[in-house]
């Protein structure tokens, strides 16, 4: 199955990792996580758009839909199956 996370992207289910709320970037410790995955700091335009992000298997993507939101919809899918 697969999850919309904004931005005309969607990623398998199965590759994610963990769905995270953006405010948590401000922590130095994801700060340098991001910024090692990403290659570069999240612009203020990127923060007004954003408001989560998704680590999967293979890269990390910025989504404008809520943490809570992206939660909610894998709970979703994952009764489906």
């Amino acid at each position: 199955m697969f999850l919309h996370i904004g931005n005309s992207r969607v990623v398998y289910l199965k590759d994610i990792i963990g769905i995270f709320n953006l405010e948590i970037k401000n922590n130095q410790v994801n700060n340098q996580f991001l910024e090692s995955n990403i290659g570069t700091k999240i612009t203020e335009k990127e923060r007004e758009n954003n408001s989560a992000f998704v680590i999967t298997k293979q890269k990390v993507f910025y989504s404008p839909i809520s943490s809570l939101t992206l939660q909610k919809r894998t709970e979703k899918k994952q009764i489906l199956l």
